[in-house]
């Protein structure tokens, strides 16, 4: 007699992986990405599954597949920043060549870039295949961001390093070769969160960018836009994608909770500044969004943040506020990285062209 497991379908009968999709998803995927999964993410234990000090010692070991060194290449250079509480840490700068490019000799228009990582992982690797397409494709200038981490940092300092770093670029334009007027931020995941808080700076400029009205384009990818730091389990989220997407590949319940450990404040001094902070600051979806600059939100149908996202936008929208928004169907968070993938490529299309509109470029 047959047994259940015989009945499977071949798509569902998957090898012995280290990091498998579940098979309860392996209908709800492109079969795209799970090709791509299968081939490059896999093979290798989640880094959620290892503690913070192993992958800090081993990065290149955890690394995901997508992580790209582009500092050989012509026109990319790192930079320092000077954080408003002292530290410095590294931005890399994406320029096009101003002797060559077919998009003129320049001033350009800017695209600060924040990596995602949920506050703990990532550095200016991460998203260096997308930094440069957008370089090559739209022709502006693009600066990835390497902003303070959690937990050896307290959450939310390495949002200040990307607000020292809008502010950087804005006071540095002449001598990048960039329009201070014209200017985007952009993320993943985290990073999509912070773009969200930074979004505000016309209307809570903590310091203000002199002679700037506002950002022109914010692009907000699979992003988090409330505060997970209070939840328990994934129904105590209001929002059904994270149950409904609990157990999805790449971002999982499990994954979720790695990141909120790290996140949270491990002493008195640590809670009293976060408190210190505004409400949108931890979760932009509960601010005043009035005033937010264009903004471009991605969502992923496999994500267990895309629910929040959408409701954000549909916030924005009701606020006024200029917005895209697409969900990309049969991929999970953050399916933008892998670029074989058909819905990545969609989305890089769609980037550029909102970069495109933004920047009249």
């Amino acid at each position: 007699m047959a047994t259940n497991a015989d009945n499977l379908s071949s798509r569902q009968k998957q090898p012995q992986y280290p990091n498998p999709i579940h098979p309860m998803f392996m209908d709800r995927l492109d079969s795209d990405f799970v090709e791509y999964y299968n081939q490059y993410i896999a093979i290798k234990p989640a880094t959620h599954g290892v503690t913070i000090q192993d992958i800090r010692a081993a990065p290149k070991k955890y690394a995901s597949p997508w992580y790209r060194d582009f500092t050989y290449e012509p026109f990319v250079n790192d930079i320092q920043i000077t954080s408003d509480d002292g530290h410095k840490f590294t931005a890399r700068i994406y320029a096009p060549d101003s002797r060559t490019s077919r998009f003129g000799s320049g001033p350009y228009p800017v695209h600060i870039n924040f990596h995602g990582g949920g506050y703990a992982l990532g550095d200016l690797t991460g998203d260096a295949e997308l930094c440069m397409l957008v370089r090559n494709r739209v022709g502006i200038t693009v600066i990835d961001v390497d902003y303070r981490l959690t937990p050896e940092h307290t959450f939310l300092r390495g949002h200040d390093d990307c607000w020292a770093a809008i502010r950087w670029v804005h006071a540095q334009a002449a001598e990048l070769n960039v329009c201070k007027n014209s200017i985007s931020i952009g993320g993943i995941s985290a990073g999509g969160h912070i773009s969200a808080v930074w979004a505000f700076s016309k209307t809570w400029p903590p310091k203000p960018l002199t002679n700037v009205t506002a950002l022109e384009q914010a692009i907000l990818a699979v992003p988090a836009t409330t505060s997970h730091l209070g939840l328990e389990k994934a129904s105590d989220s209001p929002f059904p994608s994270f149950t409904e997407n609990e157990v999805a590949p790449c971002l999982d319940w499990a994954r979720m909770k790695f990141f909120m450990d790290h996140a949270q404040p491990t002493s008195e001094a640590a809670r009293a500044e976060l408190e210190k902070r505004p409400q949108f600051f931890s979760s932009p979806i509960d601010g005043d969004v009035r005033g937010v600059c264009d903004t471009f939100i991605a969502t992923a149908e496999r994500d267990p943040l895309r629910d929040e996202g959408e409701a954000y936008g549909q916030k924005l929208i009701q606020a006024g506020v200029r917005v895209a928004m697409r969900r990309y169907t049969g991929v999970p968070h953050p399916f933008m990285h892998m670029l074989v993938v058909k819905k990545a490529q969609m989305y890089m299309d769609d980037v550029c062209s909102e970069l495109r509109r933004a920047h009249n470029a």
